[in-house]
């Protein structure tokens, strides 16, 4: 670890400092490494400060990550500016360069936001420190409300969440104001960049800042803190919210979540609780519908025809019953014949999944591959047939998809395996020739059944 500067000990902004370490020191970052958002900007610059003088007291791996947007004409300074700052203050010193999609539908701080949150998910550390603080809540809830968020959107930034399996996002600063921060950067004649498009009221955001929390502090000084305050209210009423719909769900606290959610445990509750319900299953499969969507899909998963398959596309998501259970799918897929190599594991985008090749119970074979064949996952066409057992009917791929309770929508991506032209297994399901596979059996992996029963052999019906 880097050796650290000696600081002032006459510090007016000292329990600004405290404070953070003992936030620190309750989090558990000792030992661990620690990475922060860095842009340049008042907020990340204190942060960095802050952490910078904490590890003369509490070891950890510290370093400073950039995201590089390339939407000002003074982006190139503001990453010189950081590298350097970063250099003075002996911090190893990463970034990242992203591109913005121009034609995509989102806002342009939507795009901006979710390229660096893409960014941020690269990073091999157990946590990334943000700078947001008390005004950036206040700012965040009054954006939220306007838009007619419910009780979870009006929490607005939660203090921590999880990145990813092993990287936590922590913002210790939520608590403080940027007057405070202010004050600190001052005593400590730190050096910051000001991003001009902050004074942009083109921006939802800047507008909120400028035009609605600057005045209404005038007339309420304390409206921000207050503001915070009600977030931190909103966020313990949706935890209340998630586990009365875990309660409702029939989920064990802290359990596995489950991958779908049974229509039985939807009908006997009250119709809020039964959006709630639906709402908080949704969320957790990565789909966050808005209330009249919410509405309209209890409806149409309640009120179908028991024989019917009802669906309901939000964003790149299918939302269906089947099988009196509600699932949460990726878009049909429509895969092309590729080439395959039995007993080599291959990943099928196209296809939504992957192709996992295992050695079969009874394997007469060594496992060596024709390699003057052509192995190819072709998808279904309709009336393929194969023979299940030596000197069994050829069944229809079609009925055995139906008596597997393979869902209708996977079916025409599920991969059947051929040899040149001759069709030798439906992956997961048995063979009556398994040497023709030189003694490999193909198991499909679908990305939007990841637990399907096809892992194993299946009997013919």
């Amino acid at each position: 670890m880097a050796a650290s500067r000696k600081w002032p000990s006459t510090d007016p902004a000292q329990g600004l400092y405290d404070r953070l370490k003992a936030r620190v020191e309750a989090q558990g970052l000792r030992d661990t490494r620690v990475v922060i958002g860095y842009s340049g900007g008042l907020d990340s610059t204190v942060l960095l400060h802050l952490f910078s003088r904490l590890r003369a007291e509490i070891p950890f791996d510290l370093r400073a990550f950039h995201v590089h947007h390339g939407l000002s004409p003074h982006a190139d300074d503001w990453l010189r500016h950081c590298a350097s700052i970063s250099a003075q203050w002996q911090i190893p010193f990463i970034h990242q360069h992203v591109t913005l999609d121009a034609a995509a539908a989102e806002s342009l701080e939507a795009r901006a936001r979710a390229r660096r949150y893409a960014a941020y998910a690269s990073l091999d550390c157990r946590w990334l420190v943000l700078g947001h603080h008390m005004d950036d809540q206040a700012e965040t809830l009054l954006y939220r409300l306007a838009r007619g968020a419910g009780v979870h959107g009006a929490a607005a930034i939660p203090p921590r969440r999880n990145l990813g399996p092993e990287t936590a996002v922590w913002r210790p600063l939520l608590q403080e104001s940027r007057h405070t921060l202010l004050s600190y950067a001052s005593h400590h004649q730190l050096v910051w960049v000001d991003d001009d498009s902050n004074a942009s009221l083109t921006f939802d955001r800047n507008w909120i800042r400028h035009g609605v929390l600057a005045p209404l502090s005038k007339r309420f000084p304390h409206a921000a803190a207050s503001m915070a305050r009600a977030a931190g209210h909103f966020a313990d009423a949706a935890d209340l919210l998630d586990e009365l719909a875990a309660l409702d769900a029939g989920e064990a606290a802290g359990g596995t979540p489950a991958l779908r959610l049974p229509l039985a445990r939807m009908v006997a509750l009250s119709l809020p609780r039964r959006h709630n319900l639906l709402r908080w299953f949704l969320a957790r499969q990565g789909v966050r519908p808005d209330a009249a969507q919410i509405v309209a899909l209890s409806q149409l998963l309640l009120a179908a025809p028991d024989d019917a398959q009802p669906c309901l596309r939000l964003a790149d998501r299918c939302v269906r019953r089947f099988r009196d259970q509600v699932w949460v799918s990726g878009l049909p897929a429509a895969p092309v014949a590729t080439l395959v190599v039995p007993g080599v594991d291959v990943e099928l985008p196209a296809w939504r999944g992957r192709l996992h090749w295992r050695r079969g119970e009874i394997d007469r074979s060594d496992g060596r591959v024709d390699a003057t064949a052509i192995w190819m996952a072709k998808p279904r066409q309709g009336g393929e047939r194969l023979r299940m057992r030596p000197g069994g009917p050829s069944r229809l791929i079609k009925h055995l998809y139906q008596e597997a309770d393979v869902p209708p929508w996977l079916r025409d991506a599920w991969p059947l395996i051929w040899r040149g032209e001759q069709l030798v297994a439906a992956a997961g399901f048995p063979t009556s020739d398994p040497d023709a596979l030189s003694g490999w059996l193909p198991i499909w992996l679908p990305d939007d059944w990841p637990d399907c029963p096809l892992g194993g052999d299946h009997s013919e019906g």
